[in-house]
């Protein structure tokens, strides 16, 4: 199956726009962590301390940040697992309230 075959590229596309919601709601409540813009698609842009994201860092997670804002991007993908989604929501109520 290719995927633009049977509708698997929407599959997968809701698969990340999933992913992406998922994550936004799992922070939500996070004190510290705010939602930069509205979850559209397959980003989510959060607003956190410098230590925090450092401490994300330093705990293996890569994404883009924002030098000197306290902003940082995560993207989900096609592949993108929920468990992991879930693990680095803990991982950032973790560092935001240590």
């Amino acid at each position: 199956m290719g995927i633009l075959q049977d509708d698997a590229w929407l599959h997968y596309a809701n698969h990340a726009n999933h992913c992406a919601q998922l994550l936004a709601k799992l922070v939500q409540d996070v004190p510290g962590v705010s939602l930069m813009f509205p979850v559209e698609a397959n980003g989510v842009f959060l607003q956190m301390s410098e230590p925090a994201i450092a401490a994300l860092t330093a705990r293996g997670w890569r994404f883009y940040t924002f030098i000197g804002a306290g902003g940082a991007r995560f993207m989900c993908s096609w592949d993108t697992e929920e468990a992991r989604v879930r693990q680095l929501a803990r991982d950032i109520r973790e560092v935001m309230t240590a």
